[in-house]
């Protein structure tokens, strides 16, 4: 369980070190990430740490890896995401739909693995919603940025 932490981690990291080469990141996804670290720390921690509906590993180190997938997890995810984002509505739509399934299986794998062990929380439909709801928000603010030139 911890080597699948680890290993995801330091996977997601090469990936973007990858994504970077193909298609440097802006000053836009800089804001992704910096926003996505806080959605993550925010949404992880309430729902997992105060609620007790998921931990990671083992309930009492599961603060640590909430803040690590905070950080170096979810964020780069996210910037990854936003730096190959479509302008077009229906190849957003494809593309957005594609990532909820990744994110899926790569949360059934962590599932799997025994990294994050469900007490409460049910991945249909709260992790599909979930997901949506992160997409969408990404979308709004990077279009938002970029609509005011940034």
């Amino acid at each position: 369980m911890i080597a699948f932490f680890y290993g995801s981690a330091a996977a997601i990291c090469i990936l973007f070190f990858i994504c970077a080469i193909i298609k440097p990141p802006t000053f836009k996804h800089l804001v992704i990430a910096i926003a996505a670290v806080g959605y993550s720390m925010l949404y992880e921690t309430f729902l997992g740490e105060y609620n007790g509906l998921y931990y990671y590993i083992n309930p009492e180190k599961s603060l640590i890896y909430i803040i690590m997938s905070a950080i170096l997890i979810y964020p780069v995810l996210e910037v990854i995401y936003s730096m190959f984002l479509p302008e077009r509505l229906f190849p957003t739509l494809v593309y957005t739909a594609a990532w909820i399934a990744l994110m899926l299986a790569f949360e059934l794998a962590s599932l799997y693995a025994g990294t994050v062990v469900l007490t409460g929380w049910r991945v249909i439909p709260w992790s599909i919603v979930t997901y949506i709801v992160t997409f969408i928000w990404i979308n709004l603010l990077l279009r938002y940025m970029k609509k005011r030139g940034l």
